[in-house]
């Protein structure tokens, strides 16, 4: 040990150095600091000996590694989650890639190090090479803006307060040279809000770590196990990408012909409980044997609830101290995360739950059902009734069952399903077929456990036990009941009848209701299903008129998940509007109601992410659109036409934008191997315009334009299908076709914004090749002023260098500006004439951008095939070049010319009457002066005549 010219060893000094926290023996240096000049100058990687070796399967996770390389530019970098996220592994495989610079201590400390942790902290810098003045804890043998890393790993084994004290000094004294890499499973004892105010402080959690559904597919790929999209995303969301579970999941896959298998039983919470998965030993021995007893013992009683807050931890615990457990569970390596709303929600990680729940059926089997009851009870008091009927069921609290239901069955049958987790309830009573409203009570509960075939049998069961004549209030009844079941598999005309005959029957049996805001709320239901259906149909002023309605009864009844259900209906028909921030406001709103009555997943909550992630999209906010997108995902592996259609084309369209098309492809893939027609005919209308965008991004035109043709087949007036035709003839060389679509699509006033504006920007393009450079100026000024207020950003995503060209040049309008006509196309002008060859087309972002039109020095056209045609179509009978300037018969007046201006920017003739606070009237009288005036027939001959003449 080295000693000092003064008898002194170096631990004394140290000692001396801080004398109230004094400690001999064992917590001294190992060894003596090697001099600066036996180590290498250059830097300095860590003994391989001192890093724990990698998993045999591993994934290099870049995304991570980089962010690691960017923290330890700062003093303190804290790893913080439970077990099996995979701290140490990113540590290491960060190390052993050589990406750190300069001089790396690795010490990874032991259970109950006590002391020693010091010893093996010291032995570790000596290690490094990196020497430590004694008096004032320097880096003595550093040189001139040398930094170096020093990683404790394991952290939270440290729990001696000493040596706690001495590392905290250590970081406050080197921090501008050394940079701590601190891993640990809960956050360690330390004043961290030190850097953490400073700016100083880089902390990667359990969301940073987690495996996105990409690394868990490279992960997959790994272990060679081949798994369809959409168990890859089910496995992604039932183990809310923790690592270890996932990795545990996959190498149980290895080598069996049906690997999902393994996710089907996760999902219904089986798969924990097979030995050969392994899962819940991982679980026991890992998580679950570490905790605190108390802890334990709350988390095991409350996780037979979705979600737990500290009104149930006492009723189901008998505990007074409710908050202060869930806060203690909380911060036990996070196996309790806190999810908000009024009761201070918390949600247990969904494999632990179902660890936890399979504990319960063993060691608490007798208290089960008494826990469900508890449960019930509490539900019911603070006015919860889904979970209230769901846990009176598993609590085989029959009476209350039937009682919740016939009080709450409006908001239990229009308040769409939950997403609750599997599970085996108790056998129904034996008379249960002489009791109609408790076999209505086990429906609902079936619905929102998934089980839609039980649904429906004990819906059939409640109505023969009604009988043939049910009275007014029973025959209303059983129409929610269908209504509900009409909702769960999301068929929109059986939805649409259901709504129908509730309304019906509410108006027979006004005034019988048990509840004065039964009927208010049965109304409520059926207009807001009346509604969703409308926009499934893209019928949108039906579905307005039926929202509008079913809201204020919602607001007036007071129940609050047919208020969340009309938020999301309202979402929807703001966004398919183009109404981008209305529909964001809505979907927070369903988010939040459903934070408040404790619900994590439902399909209100899907369809509210779905929204915000179209938002995002369209907004170009692409990462943010991913993140809610992933946080939609439901652990649904049936590829269904119904629950999965959404999610699949918002995926798809999502990974389009971000140029992905193979995984675009695979997405859509589930929903495209039926007939049209299986679908909503929105979806339908969507998925296959997005099919054919696809086809086109790979060069197989032919099949775009079967897909399109098909398409204006059943939907003739759709404008989806139009702008689908149009990039289509763009991409055929035949812009003339593609302008006369996209004006009738503009002159039909598409019910969205955001159609609008792709109309816009696809005219541009298609005029540009035509060599109307004014025109197109025009339409993409047009198309910019009518984007910006809602930030739309996507229908101009790929188009950039085109678009910056012609808005920094504006053009000048030359005679033989505009496009020819052509004899009409049929069905969408998709037919390509004999020999012709399609045109250029780069896909990029989403957009499809066909390359312009070349024209000879005469103004001639060459069409792809070669051939120049003169542009020497008929004009109308009043050209817009046929009067010249000095012949005008009379002036504009100063009206007049205001009117031209705004004909100009397109808008609308009611647009531009509530721009001028006249009548639409008015304003056509004034077109018409404007038209006889210049000598023109047409709205774009007199805005090309305005320019002319310098009136514009």
């Amino acid at each position: 040990m080295h000693t000092s010219h003064h008898g002194e060893t170096t631990l004394d000094r140290l000692a001396h150095n801080d004398a109230a926290e004094r400690f001999l023996g064992s917590s001294g240096w190992a060894a003596t600091v090697r001099p600066l000049e036996t180590r290498p100058s250059t830097a300095v990687a860590v003994a391989d000996r001192e890093v724990p070796h990698l998993p045999g399967v591993h994934l290099e996770r870049g995304r991570l590694l980089d962010q690691l390389d960017a923290a330890v530019e700062q003093p303190v970098t804290l790893v913080c989650a439970p077990t099996g996220w995979g701290k140490t592994v990113l540590a290491n495989s960060w190390l052993r890639a050589g990406r750190v610079r300069g001089r790396t201590a690795y010490v990874r400390f032991e259970p109950n190090c006590g002391a020693a942790a010091w010893r093996q902290f010291t032995s570790a810098l000596t290690e490094a090479g990196i020497a430590l003045d004694p008096a004032t804890y320097a880096w003595n043998n550093g040189r001139l803006h040398e930094r170096a890393v020093v990683v404790l790993d394991d952290l939270h084994n440290v729990t001696n307060r000493t040596v706690l004290r001495r590392l905290e000094r250590l970081m406050t004294r080197l921090g501008e040279r050394v940079s701590f890499l601190l891993l640990a499973r809960s956050e360690p004892p330390l004043s961290l809000y030190r850097w953490r105010v400073r700016g100083q402080l880089t902390e990667l959690r359990s969301d940073h770590l987690a495996f996105s559904q990409g690394e868990i597919a490279g992960l997959a790929d790994r272990f060679d196990v081949r798994l369809a999209q959409h168990f890859r995303y089910a496995l992604w969301h039932i183990t809310e990408g923790w690592p270890a579970a996932v990795a545990v999941a996959l190498s149980a896959m290895v080598g069996r012909h049906e690997p999902e298998r393994i996710v089907t039983d996760l999902i219904a919470g089986e798969a924990g409980l097979n030995e050969q998965v392994g899962l819940t030993e991982y679980v026991q021995r890992e998580i679950l044997a570490h905790l605190d007893p108390d802890v334990y013992d709350v988390m095991l009683r409350t996780s037979v609830v979705e979600t737990v807050c500290p009104g149930l931890v006492e009723a189901l615990t008998g505990s007074r101290n409710g908050a202060r457990q869930l806060a203690q569970a909380s911060r036990a390596n996070a196996l309790a995360t806190f999810y908000g709303g009024s009761h201070s929600w918390y949600r247990y990680r969904r494999l632990l739950r179902s660890v936890l729940r399979a504990e319960v059926r063993t060691t608490l089997a007798a208290e089960e059902r008494g826990l469900h009851r508890a449960a019930a009870g509490w539900y019911a008091a603070n006015g919860l009734p889904g979970d209230a009927v769901v846990h009176a069921v598993f609590g085989a609290d029959w009476v209350s069952a039937e009682r919740l239901f016939l009080q709450y069955w409006p908001e239990l049958c229009g308040s769409g399903p939950r997403a609750m987790a599997p599970r085996t309830g108790p056998h129904p009573p034996a008379d249960i077929a002489d009791r109609p409203m408790l076999a209505f009570a086990l429906a609902i509960c079936c619905r929102d456990t998934g089980d839609t075939s039980g649904m429906s049998a004990f819906i059939r069961l409640g109505e023969r036990a009604l009988g043939e004549s049910p009275d007014t209030l029973q025959a209303e009844i059983l129409a929610a009941m269908r209504l509900a079941e009409a909702m769960a598999t999301e068929d929109p005309e059986r939805a649409s009848d259901a709504a129908a005959r509730l309304l019906r029957r509410t108006d027979e049996a006004a005034g019988e209701h048990l509840y004065a805001d039964a009927a208010d709320a049965a109304r409520a239901a059926g207009y807001l299903c009346l509604a969703g259906s409308g926009v499934a149909y893209d019928e949108l002023d039906d579905a307005d008129t039926a929202l509008e309605i079913g809201s204020a009864l919602a607001r007036k009844s007071g129940f609050n998940l047919l208020v969340v259900q009309a938020n999301r209906q309202q979402a929807l028909v703001h966004l398919f509007r183009g109404r981008l921030s209305a529909a964001a406001a809505c979907a927070r709103r369903v988010l939040d109601g459903s934070r408040d009555a404790g619900i994590s997943e439902s399909r209100n909550i899907s369809y509210a992410r779905l929204v915000l992630t179209a938002v995002c999209r369209i907004r170009g906010q692409l990462d943010e659109a991913r993140f809610h997108i992933d946080e939609s995902v439901t652990a649904q592996v049936q590829p269904d036409p119904h629950s999965w259609v959404s999610g699949a084309i918002s995926l798809a369209q999502l990974l389009v934008d971000a140029d992905d098309l193979a995984g675009a492809a695979e997405a859509l893939d589930p929903l495209l191997g039926s007939r049209i027609g299986t679908m909503p005919p929105a979806a339908e209308v969507t998925a296959r315009v997005l099919q054919a965008e696809l086809c086109l991004a790979e060069g197989r035109l032919d099949k775009a334009r079967a897909v399109l043709d098909e398409l204006a087949h059943h939907w003739p007036q759709s404008a989806a299908v139009a702008l689908g035709g149009a990039r289509l003839n763009i991409a055929l060389g035949r812009p003339q076709a593609a302008a006369r679509a996209l004006e009738d699509v503009l002159a039909t006033q598409p019910p969205s914004l955001v159609t609008t504006v792709s109309a816009a920007v696809l005219l541009a393009q298609s005029l540009r090749q035509l060599g109307d450079l004014a025109g197109a100026a025009e339409q993409i000024e047009h198309a910019l002023r009518l984007a910006a207020p809602e930030g739309i950003r996507a229908p101009f995503l790929g188009h950039g260098a085109w678009i910056a060209e012609l808005l920094e040049s504006p053009p000048e309008v030359t005679p033989g500006d505009g496009y020819r006509a052509e004899p009409a196309p049929a069905p969408l002008g998709l037919e390509r004439p004999a020999g012709e060859a399609p045109a250029a087309f780069i896909p990029s972002g989403g957009s499809f951008t066909p390359a312009a039109a070349p024209f000879t020095s005469n103004g001639a056209e060459v069409t792809p095939g070669g051939a120049a045609a003169t542009a020497t179509a008929a004009a109308p009978a009043t050209s817009v070049f046929d009067v010249p300037a000095e012949q005008m018969a009379e002036p504009l007046t100063e009206r007049e010319t205001l009117v031209l201006q705004y004909l100009r920017s397109m808008l609308s003739i009611a647009e531009i009457a509530t721009v001028l606070s006249v009548s639409a009237n008015t304003v056509k009288t004034h077109v018409r002066h404007v038209y006889r005036k210049l000598g023109v027939s047409r709205r774009r001959d007199a805005v090309r005549k305005g320019r002319e003449l310098s009136l514009i």
